[in-house]
């Protein structure tokens, strides 16, 4: 899978080493959901995918989800997404 934030990381160059280091999600359009750095899935219905981080959890909210790719610390989510709440 293309790791999009060691791309970013990359082209930043130097910057703080704190800014990429628990976890990075990024929502495109509503409708496609990146995320690095996950301890584990904990949910996974077709309207709410949930999955541990280090300091806590994210909680994704939509319609039709489908974790369409998943390795050891990424994920990728298809569907409606309507919310993300991170605790």
């Amino acid at each position: 899978m293309f790791n999009f934030f060691n791309e970013l990381k990359g082209r930043l160059g130097k910057v703080d080493s704190n800014l990429f280091c628990e976890y990075n999600i990024v929502n495109m359009s509503g409708r496609l959901l990146y995320a690095e750095g996950h301890c584990g899935i904990t949910v996974i219905t077709q309207t709410s995918v949930a999955f541990k981080l280090k300091k806590g959890r994210a909680v994704v909210e939509g319609k039709d989800l489908v974790l369409s790719e998943l390795t050891e610390n990424t994920l990728l989510l298809q569907g409606k997404i309507d919310k993300v709440e991170i605790f």
